[in-house]
């Protein structure tokens, strides 16, 4: 199985990852073979990759660190909250958020998170343009708990930083839809709309049952920078939540490795190069580095090319060396010519091998 362009996908080819819509339903199996009608029907619905069947890795077990069900409830529970709370303009004493049904969801992720602490984050869910915020949430909930593991947060501190992250776009449902949705680069204007998100989120935060300080800080702060480059108070250094700092990291990883409507999506490899570049300048070098560690630069099935001339599939990242991948090597050349003794190779043993190019 590996991810691929919806562009590259071709009738035949089997479905390796159901498809799921943002109520849950199952748009597709995984098992189908793919037909001309379903790659349209994918296209409107703004899907850009899909999960395919590969014989040339079909022996890799590869395992996401949480469970479908896990993440797509999740992800349907936050569309409901959003979907239902009202504008932090209306006079109401309090908003109606199910803290039981929340916190539940976030034991469950933080619980299978633990299980499997280990592993490094190499399967991106598959969303419609029309579900990012709410699949973003969640994506943004695990890798940020991921991180938060790492760095060794006991268990209250990881729930409240997991149900932050939850939360931590609520403030969007104040942003007009035609700025979030705008096809082009904003205004200084629509900017200035978009950065009240935070606190307005926050606001939003407050007026719930459910409020918690510790977890208000990741939706009010996500946004500050390092060197006071942030908002929505310009913070810098410590006077920045540690918590937020680590959400300020995913949720930049997660929106540039996902389709917007003014631009494509980074590759994951791409997306890390930019967060290292700016390592130091916007966000905290050691937490940016325990990042580093759990989210793979080149996702399992990704097509690499090798400092030798052979290229070939990743087919296994080791934790903690996520740019020395396992690679399936099957090709020699530019040209792809089938390799006469196929191999793999471990980079993080292979130090005299480096990668030097991605086949998109």
């Amino acid at each position: 199985m590996r991810r691929i362009s919806l562009d590259m996908v071709r009738p035949g080819m089997i479905l390796g990852k159901a498809i799921l819509g943002g109520n849950g339903q199952v748009l597709l199996n995984a098992g189908v073979e793919i037909k001309p009608q379903y790659i349209i029907y994918l296209k409107s619905l703004g899907i850009e990759h899909v999960y395919v069947k590969d014989s040339r890795v079909g022996d890799v077990a590869v395992k996401d660190v949480i469970k479908e069900e896990t993440r797509q409830e999740a992800r349907v529970m936050v569309k409901n909250i959003m979907q239902n709370i009202k504008s932090p303009g209306e006079k109401t004493k309090s908003i109606n958020i199910d803290d039981k049904k929340v916190l539940q969801k976030v034991n469950t992720i933080i619980e299978e998170l633990l299980e499997n602490k280990d592993m490094v984050v190499q399967l991106s869910d598959i969303r419609a343009k029309s579900d990012y915020l709410f699949a973003h949430s969640v994506n943004c909930t695990v890798l940020a708990t991921l991180v938060a593991i790492k760095m060794n947060y006991n268990y209250v501190n990881l729930r409240h930083l997991a149900t932050g992250t939850m939360l931590h776009d609520l403030g969007m449902i104040t942003v007009p839809e035609n700025i979030v949705n705008k096809p082009a680069e904003l205004t200084e204007d629509e900017r200035k709309t978009v950065q009240t998100h935070s606190l307005y989120g926050f606001e939003i935060f407050k007026k719930t049952l459910m409020f918690d300080a510790r977890a208000g800080i990741v939706i009010l702060q996500h946004h500050e920078r390092i060197h006071g480059q942030g908002y929505p108070d310009g913070l810098s250094g410590d006077k920045i939540h540690q918590s937020a700092q680590i959400v300020g990291i995913v949720d930049v990883y997660d929106a540039m490795t996902s389709e917007r409507p003014f631009r494509k999506a980074f590759p994951p490899y791409r997306a890390i190069e930019m967060l290292m570049s700016w390592g130091g300048e916007f966000f905290n070098l050691e937490i940016l580095q325990h990042f580093l560690s759990v989210v793979a630069a080149y996702p399992f099935g990704s097509h690499v090319y090798l400092s030798n001339g052979d290229s070939g599939l990743v087919i296994t990242n080791n934790p903690g060396l996520t740019l020395h991948p396992v690679v399936r090597v099957l090709y020699q050349g530019r040209d792809l010519a089938p390799h006469p003794s196929p191999y793999d190779i471990d980079l993080s043993q292979s130090l005299d091998l480096t990668i030097t190019d991605v086949l998109d």
